[in-house]
């Protein structure tokens, strides 16, 4: 499944797929941020606080939503990398089956 950030985000919305009290921020480099806000209950693109900061490249964003990256692959091999908090990281999971 290919999809854009717009869509990424309707699908959070829609399917109210937030991680409940984090704040989870993707950093996509140049590519933007998304900020998963799970304490209001909201996304947003934006650059704000965050419990989490996750960043890897939108293309392996996109390939550890489809399932076809391994999470711990990408963490060990730094293709993913979490700053603060883990435990809400640890979640996505949970996220991504959410917004199939």
């Amino acid at each position: 499944m290919d999809f854009t950030q717009d869509q990424f985000i309707a699908k959070v919305i829609k399917s109210d797929a937030y991680v409940a009290g984090s704040k989870i921020k993707f950093d996509f480099g140049e590519e933007g941020t998304i900020l998963l806000d799970g304490i209001s209950r909201k996304v947003e693109r934006d650059d704000g606080e965050a419990d989490s900061v996750i960043s890897l490249s939108w293309g392996d964003f996109k390939a550890l939503a489809n399932g076809q990256l391994n999470p711990m692959t990408a963490f060990m091999t730094g293709r993913v990398k979490v700053k603060g908090a883990m435990t809400p990281a640890m979640q996505l999971k949970q996220i991504f089956q959410n917004i199939r």
